[in-house]
């Protein structure tokens, strides 16, 4: 489906990843199969979607979650067609991973960015947020719609959100870990113009949308742990986290780029005090490089967004059941859907 959306050729698309280091998103749409076939699925309302992934308001990471992706099932109606997100290998392994981790037991001062594709990324934060034996705050940060002939698959994140409800923390809980729930679909095929009758649903997190280091400082956070599919896919940290973890790092947090392979194979006997021994191999230096964020061609190729003019939806049919097109919509922090 995405190489009859945006004519993408394989060689085209190695040639240009050759000229920057691979980011999850990158990685995510030069080896992902296509979206899982669809399967009918039951929805909640929206606002029964957003209660089962809202954080208390008293833990401080409540802030930062967003609930536009979710408010997409308001004009589906009671039953949509769906991608069948259950299907993906990669989210069986982020599943795993979670399960593994919580296991283990978290360690503490730590703040998790998990940058899988959307589904494998809910699958992730729900698991470890149920078996956990500590309290977790799944925030999520997915802030695109979906749409037919859309560049990137919104659907099948919206999918996880509707599949992989998490635990959320008590209402009396004062404090929670930090699980940033990401897409690692939001900046998929950078190298490519979308046609025009493509609806360009890609986007960026801005520095506003995840904690600063101050933040980070006053909850007792001292290093992130930083959640791809595969090191050998994914170099780098993604061009719009680039400079948040930028600054966090010269702030003193330790970051730790890890993989699905290397939290599955945590052994059970692993103490929570030997976390940092654990993860010391896999400490990430943040380096200076050039990101789509500074690339006013990538703008160029974009369809509104970005912090520029806000891209419209598709209208008309679509293949959700029981459901209206989708309106425009717009979101603070100087970022917007499409792109």
């Amino acid at each position: 489906m995405r190489s009859r959306i945006l004519g993408i050729s394989v060689a085209l698309l190695a040639s240009g990843c050759s000229l920057r280091p691979w980011t999850p998103s990158v990685s995510v749409a030069f080896w992902a199969e296509d979206v899982p076939q669809g399967r009918e699925v039951v929805l909640p309302q929206s606002t029964e979607l957003a209660r089962s992934w809202q954080i208390p308001p008293e833990i401080a990471w409540s802030r930062f979650s967003k609930g536009t992706l979710m408010s997409a099932v308001g004009p589906m109606g009671d039953v949509a067609t769906l991608p069948d997100v259950r299907s993906l290998d990669v989210v069986a392994e982020a599943d795993a991973a979670a399960a593994n981790v919580a296991r283990v037991g978290l360690p503490q001062g730590t703040l998790w960015v998990v940058d899988l594709r959307g589904a494998a990324s809910c699958a992730f934060a729900a698991r470890l947020s149920r078996e956990a034996r500590e309290p977790v705050a799944s925030v999520v940060t997915f802030i695109n719609w979906p749409a037919e002939d859309a560049v990137v698959p919104a659907d099948e994140t919206l999918a996880g959100l509707v599949a992989f409800p998490p635990k959320q923390p008590p209402p009396d809980a004062k404090s929670a870990h930090p699980v940033f729930v990401l897409d690692s679909w939001r900046l998929a095929y950078r190298f490519d113009k979308p046609s025009d009758e493509t609806y360009d649903n890609r986007y960026m997190l801005m520095q506003g949308d995840l904690p600063d280091a101050a933040t980070l400082h006053a909850q007792g956070i001292t290093r992130v742990v930083y959640v791809v599919e595969d090191l050998d896919d994914a170099e780098v940290e993604e061009d719009d986290l680039h400079a948040s973890f930028g600054a966090w790092q010269a702030a003193g947090l330790g970051i730790h780029m890890v993989d699905l392979d290397f939290l599955g194979a945590l052994p059970p006997s692993l103490d929570r005090a030997d976390w940092a021994a654990r993860l010391a191999p896999q400490a990430y230096w943040v380096r200076d490089r050039y990101t789509l964020v500074d690339d006013p061609v990538f703008y160029g190729r974009a369809r509104a967004g970005f912090g520029l003019a806000f891209g419209r939806p598709f209208y008309g049919s679509h293949h959700f059941h029981g459901g209206g097109g989708y309106g425009t919509h717009s979101r603070g922090g100087g970022s917007g859907s499409g792109g």
